[in-house]
Parts: structure tokens; C-alpha cells; sequence
């Protein structure tokens, strides 16, 4: 196996979509690459005790040719899936390793009831993927220092925005649900320090600019963003993405049928002749706390008089939303089940806290795309 590609394995998940694509085309018919160095790793996070299956294993694993593997190297086919079945986390997991098992059964190419398996949800008749980063779970009785240690090396957390909206998260939760008592050492500028240190441990990628500028704000202060941004006029790997219209109140909106649109021109779309502007559009999948889902449209009649058209370069797995105030660009946080999903945040008095003005929620949901 050649070194390059095996450091190229080593760090999948820091490569993107189209460097993953170029693995695939490098391993041709030697698809046993792909496949030792995927089920080795995995392996290795079954003794670990991680059920995650990264996203970029899953795009690997969607697009290499599992046909090849199962007719050429069998023993090796029989152990990947031995693994995926036995450690998948959950029932949409187990649809997606029983939807690639029936892929693999189909020549690369040929026609199939099976459209490609991208991202981190399984494809079905309408393509519309689940937006990753939405309503994961940690414990909310946990202390500061042990959440702090979580995501320092949790696989549920991949950038330093999710860990900063956990941390407000937990902050909130203990602020106006829980005992307080344990947020009076509370120290803004040490935990970006801290989370400053665990972006550096596990080599993210820092944030745009533009959300140096965040209200985040914790016990009595806000978070200060910029440690974890880049400086202004510096490259960044993602771009802030705003979306066309506004809402007073995410929640509602969440809880019911509604669509989001978002205008944005990909990179790699170079030239577009088609009519409307280049974007997205998201549906909601109304339901409760971690139930809820929003998700990518991706098909053509999704668009159908619509202000905005969809490109194939568009990925859910590259997308982190959340959801920002006009009046005061306060962070409303929504990656982690907890102070955002529940009766509190509705039903809370926002005029009787001495901060309410931080708290008026009429506001638009964003995007960090990573390119």
C-alpha cells in the first residue's frame, strides 16, 4: 500500500469532498486499500468504545466500488460489515450499512433502484440529507471541567463551534433550569482559553471572521470569539452564509413544516446559466427535542419556482447551522438538546432578566460552509 495514500487515509476527515473523491480515483481497482484502512479504523474505535462512524468513512464507503469489493476480496467485504452492523449506533445508521450492503450488490455504474450513498444520512427517493450538526445529547449534570474533557476528544463534536455552543448550552441549562450554584466560579476568559487549547489538540479549523463578532453570552459576560476566528482579511476554510429570510422565534418555526433558503454560489460552480440564484434550501421535520430535523434539498422539484437552484457541489456534511439575533447578534445555540429545546426557553420572561435585551429573538438562521 502506498505511504501517500495511507496518510491520506490517516487524515480523511480533514480532507474534502473532492480530495476524497481524488482517494477513490487513486485506489482504481485496488478498492482493498480503501476498505483495510477504513475497517482498521473502526476497529480500532470499537476497543475505544465509539460507535461513531465518521462522515468521512461514510462518504468513502458510499462511493467506492463495494461491488469490487464483495466479488475480489470477500473476507476483507465480510469483516467491514461484520463491524458496521454490530456497532452502529442507531436505527438510521443500521438503514444506512443495510442500504450499502443491498449498493454493493450492483457493478459500479449499472442500473440500480440505488442512488449514491453521500453524507451522513442515508439516500432515499428524495436525497434531502440530515444537517449534522442538530440536537446531540451530553450530560447536563456533568460539571464544567468534565464537559471540557468531553469535548476534547468526543467524535460527536468535530469543529470548536459546536464545543462553544455546548458550553453555552450547559451554562444556560444551570443558569435558568438547574442550581446556579456551580456556575459562581465561572470564568469567560478562561474557558476560551480552554477551548482555545482543545481547537489547537484536535487541529480545527478556526472560524470566520465574521463570527469574532457573536454575542455568546454565558454567566455574566459574553465568550470572547476572536481566539477561535481568523483575523479579518485572513483565508478562512468556511464562509457565513445568512439566510434569505428572518423569524422572531426559531423554535416555532422548528416545531412546524417550513422551508429555508439560503443564496450561495459554490467554488467549484465556475459559470451557471440556470435561471434564479445559486443556493439551497432546507425543509424542517417537525418534532420534539432531538427528534427535530432539517434537512438538504436536493432534488430538482424541490426547486420548482423557487428564487434559488441547487448545485451537486452543495454537501450537507460540510454545513453547521445555527440561528443569530438581529437586535444584539446574540448566538441562540442549536447543535445540543437541552436549554434551546425546551418548555423553559419558550415560556421564560425574557423583560424580567436584567439582560433581556440580549434575548430579543427576532433573527435569521445562518450557515458555516466548509469549502
Amino acid at each position: 500500500q502506498p505511504v501517500h495514500f495511507h496518510d491520506q487515509m490517516e487524515n480523511a476527515d480533514r480532507l474534502s469532498t473532492k480530495k476524497l473523491d481524488l482517494v477513490i480515483e487513486l485506489a482504481g481497482s485496488e478498492v482493498n486499500f480503501i476498505v483495510q484502512n477504513l475497517t482498521t479504523q473502526l476497529s480500532e474505535q470499537v476497543r475505544a468504545q465509539s460507535s461513531f462512524i465518521p462522515i468521512s468513512s461514510r462518504y468513502l464507503l458510499g462511493n467506492a466500488d463495494l461491488y469490487l469489493c464483495r466479488e475480489s476480496y470477500r473476507e476483507l467485504f465480510d469483516q467491514l460489515f461484520n463491524i458496521l452492523e454490530e456497532h452502529a449506533p442507531d436505527k438510521e445508521s443500521m438503514r444506512w450499512v443495510l442500504h450499502l450492503l443491498k449498493k454493493s450488490e450492483y457493478k459500479k455504474g449499472a442500473s440500480s433502484s440505488f442512488a449514491p450513498v453521500t453524507g451522513s444520512a442515508v439516500t432515499c427517493v428524495t436525497r434531502c440529507y440530515d444537517i449534522p450538526n442538530l440536537y446531540h445529547e451530553f450530560d447536563m449534570n456533568c460539571s464544567l471541567n468534565q464537559l471540557l474533557e468531553w469535548l476534547s476528544t468526543s467524535d460527536v463534536v468535530n469543529n470548536v463551534f459546536m464545543a462553544v455552543e455546548a458550553v453555552q448550552t450547559w451554562v444556560l441549562n444551570k443558569k435558568f433550569i438547574d442550581d446556579n450554584t456551580s456556575l459562581r466560579s465561572f470564568n469567560e476568559s478562561v474557558v476560551t482559553n480552554k477551548l482555545f487549547q482543545i481547537m489547537k489538540s484536535r487541529a480545527w479549523l478556526r472560524l470566520p471572521h465574521s463570527l469574532s463578532s457573536l454575542e455568546v453570552y454565558m454567566y455574566d459576560d459574553n465568550l470572547d470569539m476572536s481566539p477561535l476566528c481568523v483575523s479579518a482579511g485572513e483565508k478562512c476554510s468556511y464562509v457565513d452564509i445568512l439566510c434569505t429570510d428572518t423569524c422572531e422565534n426559531p423554535l416555532p418555526l422548528l416545531s412546524e413544516e417550513a422551508t429555508l433558503v439560503f443564496q450561495f454560489q459554490h467554488p467549484d460552480v465556475r459559470s451557471c446559466d440556470k435561471p434564479g440564484k445559486c443556493g439551497f434550501m432546507f425543509k424542517t421535520v417537525p418534532g420534539e427535542g432531538k427528534l427535530r430535523k432539517i434537512k438538504l434539498c436536493t432534488e430538482t422539484e424541490d426547486y420548482h419556482n423557487q428564487p434559488v437552484h441547487f448545485h451537486d457541489q452543495i454537501r450537507a456534511e460540510k454545513m453547521h447551522l445555527y440561528f443569530v439575533t438581529i437586535y444584539c447578534n446574540f448566538l441562540e445555540p442549536l447543535s445540543w438538546v437541552g436549554w434551546f429545546n425546551t418548555e423553559t426557553y419558550s415560556s421564560f420572561s425574557w423583560h424580567s432578566c436584567k439582560c433581556y435585551y440580549l434575548y430579543q429573538r427576532h433573527g435569521a438562521f445562518r450557515i458555516m460552509y466548509k469549502i
